[in-house]
């Protein structure tokens, strides 16, 4: 309620200062519209820095992601050797192991010509 009251008695007296003397009013309005851009200058600015600030805190994140990720990708790539020396390849040589003697079983025990009915 008091500032509207204030923005009225404000308004009144720039209505009179008008009246009275209306280059003083139009220097005043140029000082404060100054002043008004000045200030948000300052703020852009300050915005700006703030900013440049923010990327330069995500670029250092950044290189320590990537270096914990290329860590956690040797680790897999060293887990999939052992396994793969480890377990992969014998059970291949099993498989092929077992393939072989059955093919030899099966050569040995069919007969070597089938009568045709």
């Amino acid at each position: 309620m008091a500032g509207g009251i204030a923005a009225v008695v404000v308004l009144a007296a720039l209505i009179v200062l008008a009246f009275l003397n209306g280059q003083l009013l139009v220097d005043i309005i140029l000082v404060i519209t100054a002043l008004v851009s000045l200030t948000a200058f300052a703020l852009l600015g300050y915005a700006a820095l703030q900013i440049v600030a923010l990327v330069k805190e995500v670029r250092g994140e950044i290189h320590t992601l990537m270096g914990t990720a290329q860590e956690t990708m040797a680790e897999v790539q060293g887990t999939a050797r052992f396994v793969n020396s480890t377990v992969v390849s014998p059970v291949a040589h099993a498989a092929g192991w077992v393939s072989a003697a059955r093919a030899a079983l099966k050569s040995f025990t069919e007969p070597l010509y089938k009568r045709k009915s």
